[in-house]
């Protein structure tokens, strides 16, 4: 009764597991499955460390192209103000007074001097990265808006250089700082809204 008894339990048991042939075809196709995923993690590990590997010869080759242009412009846009600029890999934007060892923080600069250095980086990267030929247009969403006459005629300078090799539109709620400028088109939208753009 006893051998009978564990011998119902174990064919139940092997009731409830299902065929072996069965069992096998399962385990196989799972070990197939397995293989497959295995190879799409390596396939995409080796992307990551393709990617990552270049990313890092990028930033080494861009950063200080990126950096010496930014400062470049940032000093033709502040009139001498300031001799240096420098984007990390962070993305920090210190810069650098004339006459002054010491960078300065972003945020530590006039909001006026703050929007002139994000301009001069946002133009580096337009200049470094946009192919000339194929004539990009760069757009500028309210980028004058801490600046005073001085500054904004100082940018108006540099975005009309720009617009030598492609067509650059700014939105602006302040079309007194681009109004008169004979290279200039200024076109007025509703809601006292405007866009100029360099042609």
């Amino acid at each position: 009764a006893a051998v009978q008894s564990e011998l119902d339990r174990l064919s139940g048991q092997l009731h409830v597991m299902g065929d072996p042939s069965e069992l096998q075809a399962g385990l196989e196709r799972t070990q197939d499955e397995i293989s497959t995923l295995q190879s799409e993690y390596d396939a995409l590990r080796l992307a990551m460390d393709t990617l990552t590997a270049a990313n890092s010869i990028l930033q080494n080759r861009f950063s200080p192209q990126l950096s010496r242009r930014t400062a470049e412009l940032f000093q033709e846009l502040s009139m001498g103000r300031y001799t240096g600029a420098a984007l990390d890999r962070s993305f920090h934007l210190p810069a650098q007074p004339t006459g002054d060892p010491l960078q300065r923080d972003i945020q530590l600069l006039s909001a006026g001097a703050a929007d002139q250095l994000y301009l001069a980086a946002r133009l580096a990267i337009c200049q470094l990265v946009l192919p000339e030929e194929k004539q990009v247009p760069i757009i500028l969403d309210d980028a004058l808006t801490n600046f005073d006459d001085e500054r904004c005629a100082a940018a108006l300078r540099l975005l009309k250089q720009e617009a030598a090799h492609r067509q650059i539109l700014v939105f602006t709620c302040h079309s007194r700082l681009l109004a008169g400028d004979p290279a200039v088109t200024v076109c007025h939208l509703g809601n006292s809204r405007s866009v100029a753009s360099e042609c």
